[in-house]
Formats: C-alpha cells, structure tokens, sequence
C-alpha cells in the first residue's frame, strides 16, 4: 500500500520505494521490463532535438526538430536506467521528453558523441509517471487504467501528455485537400499550405518545423503529384467516379 507524502514534480528512488514497499531491484525489474520509466533532473542542458517516427515497413527513424535548452527532466531508455541502477553510473547520450515520439541527443564533443554521466543518487520518478504506474498497477489513490503491455521510452507510449501535433487530422486534411482541389503543382506548394493549416489550427507560433512535414510529405508525393494528363490520383479517382455515377448516367440518357 502507498504511503502519503507531499506533492512534488518529482521524487527520488528511496521515497519511491517507501511508498511502494519495494527493494531497489524491484524498481530495476519494472524498469527492465519497459514498465516504468525513470528520469533525470537537470538544470540547463542543452540538447538536440528529434522527433522519433517509423515509416511503412515499422522501422524508426528520427526528424531532427532543432536545439533547446532543457529545465527540468529528461528520461531515460530501459537499459540505460537499468545499467545506471546496476552500475551505480552509466555515461548516457540518448534521452526522452515526457511527450511520447521526443528524443534528445547531447550534442557532440570533440568531434565525438556527447554524454553525460549519471549517478545512481540522480535518478528520480516524475509524478505523472509514478501516477500512471500506480494506476496501472491498481495501488495508491489512482483507479486501474488498461495497459496493452509494457511502456517507456523506445516505445509506442500511451503515457504522458497527447502528441503536440495531430498528424492524423494532418493527413485527413490532405486527402480533402486533394479531393476538392486537386494536388498543387509542387511539393512545395503543398507544404506551405499545410504549414497554414497548422497555423490556423494551433497559431502561428505553434507549428511543426517544415523538416516533419517534409518527411511525411515525401512518402506520398510520388503517387499524388500531377502528371500530364492526370491531375492527381485522386483527382483522376474522383472524376471517374462522376462519370459512372448513376446521377450523371440519368443526365446523359434524357
């Protein structure tokens, strides 16, 4: 059973443990495992950032989304968390944000990848996280919650807040987009306009950069841009379907 103590925006492995009454290896086990997700503090680190993605076929790959200094936490990968834990150190170069698909990358020294060494003492829970483990694990003031299995950083994540950007709704406008209009003429052209859509969508100072736009764009644009003859796919889709609709038959035949 949990035990009660103060609301902070994090808390260390040994109030953790008191609160759960779990040995340190249990915590490993969970973090092992993909089920618990550790983290560290920091104070103004400046890192890399990338937002992780797979493409068609499953494989991940990252889109490089700029440079930003870091107050607060930064979570760990599974082994990671699990070589600190047994290690008592473990020199790190690859992080998380709390935002599922966010990673961060030090920036390199010397002409060699950055790290940064943490220490067992440094590693701590942050409180969104130990809610949504004692939820899942049916303990504390939290309710169970469904969990589809293990969670935590290198995976698909249902923890944390929402994705910032709703690629789903990104990809429907397109398809509208294409459908009403046919395709522009450039894959530039294409991408400006969901750049304002996005704009609209969430303002103008909250937009993706045009790398992730470019990327996704770049999957379909050889199937959709216009050909001689043919507009578009689905513009030359939508035509035909006017053509044998029975409305335009009924047109025909009077």
């Amino acid at each position: 059973m949990s035990k009660a103590f103060p609301r902070k925006p994090f808390y260390g492995l040994a109030e953790i443990c008191t609160r759960w009454s779990l040995q340190e290896a249990d915590i490993a086990a969970y973090v092992l495992a993909g089920e618990l997700t550790l983290s560290i503090p920091v104070a103004g680190v400046r890192v890399e950032t990338y937002e992780d993605d797979e493409d068609s076929d499953g494989r991940s790959f990252r889109i490089p989304t700029g440079t930003r200094w870091i107050v607060g936490t930064m979570d760990l990968g599974r082994v990671d968390a699990w070589s600190v834990l047994q290690h008592a150190s473990q020199t790190v170069g690859h992080f998380y944000g709390a935002t599922p698909g966010e990673s961060f990358d030090l920036p390199d020294q010397n002409d060699q990848p950055g790290t940064l060494l943490v220490d067992r003492q440094a590693l701590v829970l942050r409180h969104a996280e130990m809610e949504r483990f004692e939820g899942v694990q049916g303990i504390g003031a939290g309710d169970p919650v469904a969990s589809d299995g293990p969670e935590g950083p290198g995976r698909k994540r249902s923890r944390g807040a929402p994705p910032k950007y709703d690629w789903e709704s990104f990809w429907v406008e397109i398809i509208n987009t294409i459908w009403a209009d046919g395709a522009p003429r450039t894959q530039a052209e294409l991408m400006q306009r969901m750049l304002d859509w996005f704009a609209t969508e969430l303002g103008p100072d909250d937009v993706p950069c045009e790398s992730s736009i470019k990327l996704r764009l770049s999957r379909i644009w050889p199937t959709i841009k216009p050909d001689i003859g043919r507009p578009s796919a689905l513009s030359a889709v939508k035509s035909a379907t006017a053509q044998h609709s029975p409305g335009k038959a009924r047109a025909t035949s009077r």
